[in-house]
């Protein structure tokens, strides 16, 4: 009987102790969770001035006094360098969709000369599709 009752504590104490770790694990993970989206709504926040509508209500980027390493950084976060990602493997719609959506002539041309590069190697076979995708997230 005396073990019975000794096992069952041992079992209500780790019971407490696992819950104990789970909780305080889960409520670091929300306050990282808060800090990440914190970061990202300042960011977003930041470059939001950068981003305006056209008159058909599309979303473009206009640059105008930033250095171009600023603008690349500022592309790299933005949505609008996901959804012209989301237009791979129709190059054509690439180039396109820079033409329409990237006000700024020196950010135009080196996202254009990075689409151009990924074309060439895709083509080429020297890199597959996710590969592709990858490299076109990427500023030179």
């Amino acid at each position: 009987m005396k073990n019975i009752i000794i096992i069952i504590a041992l079992l209500i104490g780790a019971y407490f102790l696992v819950t104990k770790v789970v909780d305080t694990t889960e409520k670091l993970e929300d306050n990282n969770d808060m800090h990440t989206n914190y970061y990202k709504k300042k960011v977003e926040d930041k470059d939001k001035r950068y981003h305006k509508e056209d008159s058909i209500g599309q979303t473009v980027f206009n640059g105008v006094g930033l250095s171009l390493e600023e603008k690349k950084d500022i592309w790299s976060r933005s949505p609008l360098k996901d959804e012209m990602i989301s237009k791979f493997p129709k190059f054509d719609m690439m180039y396109m969709f820079t033409r329409n959506r990237i006000e700024d002539s020196d950010l135009r041309r080196v996202v254009d000369r990075v689409i151009k590069g990924v074309e060439t190697k895709f083509l080429s076979g020297s890199v597959d599709a996710n590969e592709a995708k990858y490299q076109l997230g990427l500023m030179e």
